[in-house]
């Protein structure tokens, strides 16, 4: 172990997937992996980790039968021997049988820490011993059949938003607000942060078959925006998906001729927008930050041209080495001008300097936005200074190149939006740094003064996995501390948070 600085005290949790193979039965899609809740205790620069299956019920039921008996994204589900054949009938009538396998990502609301997919089950688990303490179904709750995995803390309101769909009573959309609570029962399982959970404003999807596939949204401080991607999710054969034995990614369309279309949504009155803001189709998985400016609102995200990256994280693809550099994703600004007055036709609505995204009026009051690259092509993972300047004015983000093959290839980037300069950090060839995590220092005074961890992964056996501590100003190694192949199983984690 090198170094790790004294002044980072806490445990650094991730969540990923971990276990493909089940005797005679593998999943099909790297997505599907049985997830796992890994830790890194840090302590007067002593590293400890610790890691625990997600002990939800598509898990327990895949020890048992070897098989998903719950639609997992890329593997249908199997009928469940120890259900009854009433049992079986009625679970296939109304999806109740949605994963709860919660790989996607790990947040907290409050004191309580949450690990989600992109279903409407969620698990709520003890950071100290990473147990799996309560399943919330946000379904029974607020009526949200498909969750993002993604909820934005409010600051200056104290409290949490969510973007949540529904397909059983129409194609909807719905934010979610989530406040604070000070007067929960003393029992974990009879109550948590999302009892007081509510529906604050609900639009309808553009389709009336189909809603939007949403990892994540963007939110300021004064709006929520929903992006409204072409990669739809057809609600008829999410209905049907495990009687007919499909898996969601089959229940998945990609509309490259529909436009990608913003919707601006009011905190305050809930109202949305009166403005019809589109772009050409992308695809996406993380917005990067959101933040007002001069009567216009500035969306930064990771965009795709399409959604064939869905592909790419196939198992087989994967264990085969197969990699397609084809269709990387890409740092993008999208600039709403927000209507004072009338818009102009024929100009650019963007009145900010030095911005190279634009917006323009076009057949049918459509206002037609057109982005800003922001840096080079190639990571993902996107991350900010989080506590100090998520829905305001920001300067940089870090990411990861994953298993990308150009420009990012076995490193962690640090992009400044501003002047688009990137600072990349690379170990080896054979090395892959995941998510990295910002910590700012209780001194801070700049946005990037801070520390970053990353977890890094080594293919060759003769080398060790890692944690990865950096100086986030300066973007250079301050510490690691090493974990053996044979101590303890280290999953490729995507997303994760770090605790005082």
């Amino acid at each position: 172990m090198r170094f790790i600085p004294e002044q980072i005290n806490g445990s650094l949790l991730r969540i990923g997937p971990a276990k493909w193979d089940f005797k005679n039965f593998t999943m099909n899609h790297w997505l599907d992996g049985s997830a796992m809740v890994v830790k890194f205790r840090i302590e007067n620069g002593n590293v400890y980790f610790s890691s625990k299956f997600l002990d939800s019920d598509a898990y327990r039921r895949l020890t048992v039968v070897n098989k998903p008996v719950f639609t997992e994204f890329g593997t249908r589900a199997y009928p469940d021997p120890c259900k009854n054949l009433f049992a079986r009938f009625f679970s296939q009538i109304v999806p109740s049988d949605l994963t709860d396998n919660d790989i996607s990502n790990i947040y907290q609301l409050k004191d309580e820490i949450y690990v989600a997919t992109e279903s409407c089950n969620i698990w709520r688990i003890d950071s100290e011993t990473l147990d799996s303490i309560q399943k919330v179904n946000l379904d029974k709750l607020v009526g949200v059949n498909i969750a993002s995995s993604h909820p934005h803390y409010s600051d200056g309101e104290g409290c949490s938003y969510n973007l949540g769909s529904s397909f059983l009573t129409g194609m909807r959309y719905h934010i979610v607000k989530i406040p604070t609570s000070n007067n929960k029962s003393e029992s974990v399982k009879e109550n948590c942060e999302y009892s007081n959970a509510s529906i604050v404003t609900t639009i309808p999807s553009s389709s009336k078959t189909c809603f939007s596939y949403n990892h994540s949204f963007a939110m300021t401080e004064k709006y929520v925006i929903i992006i409204e991607q072409p990669l739809l999710v057809n609600g008829f054969k999410l209905a049907t998906c495990t009687p007919k034995g499909k898996a969601l990614v089959d229940c998945l369309e990609w509309h490259a001729d529909e436009p990608a279309r913003f919707h601006v949504i009011e905190k305050e009155s809930g109202e949305r927008l009166a403005v019809n803001y589109q772009s050409e189709a992308f695809f996406f998985f993380h917005v990067i930050n959101a933040y007002e400016e001069d009567d216009h609102v500035i969306v930064d995200l990771i965009a795709y041209e399409d959604a064939t990256i869905l592909t790419k994280y196939e198992l087989s693809k994967l264990r085969g080495n197969e990699w397609d550099a084809s269709c990387p994703p890409a740092a993008k600004r999208f600039v709403l001008p927000l209507q004072k007055q009338e818009f102009e036709k024929n100009k650019n609505l963007v009145k900010i300097s030095n911005c190279g995204a634009t917006a323009t009026i076009t057949k049918g009051n459509v206002v037609l936005l057109t982005p800003e690259s922001l840096g080079p092509k190639g990571f993902e993972l996107p991350v900010i200074n989080y506590k100090s300047f998520n829905g305001r004015n920001y300067r940089y983000v870090y990411g990861s190149g994953v298993f990308e093959r150009g420009f990012y290839s076995n490193s962690i980037c640090k992009l400044d939006v501003k002047t688009k300069k990137v600072l990349l950090w690379k170990d080896t060839e054979t090395s892959y740094p995941g998510e990295t995590v910002f910590i700012p220092r209780p001194t801070a005074v700049s946005e990037d003064d801070g520390f970053l961890l990353s977890v890094v992964l080594e293919v060759d056996p003769c080398k060790s996995h890692y944690l990865l501590v950096m100086d986030a100003q300066s973007f250079t190694e301050m510490g690691r501390a090493y974990i053996d192949h044979d101590e303890a199983q280290v999953p490729p984690t995507i997303h994760g948070l770090f605790l005082d």
